[in-house]
């Protein structure tokens, strides 16, 4: 059970009023040709069932769809092929809400990311807390900490920032509120 887009797949229209004639092309050589009846007769099966059958090449049919031309094994019916281009449109539909979900998400996490504390602001920060933890005065385990917290409004500035050891910050942060 197979089903295949024409991805080159066209249809044109050739003479006019009782003489035209429609031709399905599915590649630039091989085409189908259906008289003016016979179009509008697919056409009503399009529009009532989803799907008409145009022609065979060999153990394949070319069916015709509102998404456009498709190749499909001789064993499925026009209900079939309705099914399999739903089932195929419906499939592509959850991809792109899948995928635009993600690119939100991305652009969310891109957003939530903050600024890196500038080097020369480190540099004085470090001068000025003559490299220890302005809390306990510890050497071991120092960070660079936020006196209020970015996700509170505070910034990368020289006075919002001060060096404490690891205990001193996790102790800080469970008591902010």
């Amino acid at each position: 059970m197979s089903l295949r887009k024409v991805s080159t797949g066209r249809i044109e229209q050739s003479g006019f009023w009782i003489f035209s004639s429609w031709r399905f092309f599915t590649s630039k050589s091989q085409h189908f040709n259906l008289s003016g009846g016979e179009y509008r007769r697919a056409t009503k099966q399009v529009e009532a069932d989803g799907a008409a059958r145009i022609g065979e090449d060999g153990d394949r049919v070319l069916w015709w769809t509102d998404a456009g031309l498709f190749w499909a094994d001789d064993d499925l019916s026009g209900e079939d092929v309705e099914l399999l281009v739903w089932d195929r449109q419906r499939r592509q539909d959850a991809r792109l809400d899948r995928l635009r979900k993600i690119r939100a998400r991305d652009e969310e996490v891109a957003g939530a990311r903050r600024e890196r504390i500038p080097d020369e602001v480190r540099a004085f920060v470090w001068e000025r807390d003559a490299g220890q933890c302005t809390r306990c005065g510890t050497d071991d385990d120092l960070q660079f900490d936020h006196v209020i917290p970015v996700a509170k409004g505070g910034g990368n500035t020289i006075d919002n920032i001060q060096v404490l050891c690891g205990d001193c910050n996790r102790q800080k942060s469970d008591s902010i509120v």
